[in-house]
């Protein structure tokens, strides 16, 4: 989720492949394939190509997606370089006690590290979160992030209401994170292995 082309090219060798996150998954195919210059026709081809190797049924608008990501003037993220230090940790272990929560929290620290703006504020899809790190979409969102925003880790900005109307529930929502969120530490998040980076800070 942080290093866009380590997730792309594992889900070309499908892997990583959650259904729940299919709309996400083509939107960063046509931009893979838009940067290889490839025309739209072929990137359509690419894409339900890639779905008939892996036995995916492709049902969104597929061409709707390509056009997007057309539009999309960011290359996809590379060589992003996310450190995690004791601050971080400090700030985590002092709101929350659940494994899960913790994760949710880390993930998102490292998320806001390599997305947020001056302000602190980034727009973030729970569904994509909910792929990365391998909780349901449901407890997420009423668990572990309302937990997040009750203590103060985050604050939710906005929910849009026409964006990716695709499917509801893959809105993605403003937050700001409320903690320091200066790059550097010993701990680095190495290829998006998130669960990885959790292992090595809090065991």
């Amino acid at each position: 989720m942080i290093n866009e082309i380590i997730e792309v090219r594992n889900y070309l060798d499908g892997k990583n492949i959650c259904i729940k996150n299919l709309y996400r998954i083509c939107f960063l195919l046509a931009k893979w394939y838009k940067e290889q210059g490839l025309p739209h026709v072929d990137i359509r081809k690419e894409i339900f190509d890639w779905g008939k190797r892996n036995n995916i049924l492709i049902k969104y608008n597929v061409n709707s997606i390509i056009y997007k990501a057309l539009d999309d003037k960011s290359r996809l993220k590379d060589n992003v370089v996310i450190k995690i230090n004791n601050s971080d940790v400090s700030e985590i272990t002092n709101r929350f006690d659940s494994k899960n929560t913790r994760l949710t929290a880390l993930a998102i620290l490292c998320y806001a590290k390599a997305y947020a703006d001056r302000d602190k504020m980034f727009n973030m899809s729970t569904v994509a979160l909910s792929a990365w790190i391998n909780i349901t979409n449901s407890n997420l969102g009423s668990r572990h992030i309302k937990e997040l925003i009750d203590f103060g880790y985050i604050t939710k900005i906005s929910t849009p209401n026409n964006t990716f109307t695709w499917d509801k529930k893959n809105i993605a929502c403003e937050y700001k994170i409320n903690v320091d969120i200066r790059n550097n530490g010993k701990y680095v998040l190495v290829d998006n292995d998130i669960m990885n980076l959790y292992s090595e800070i809090f065991f």
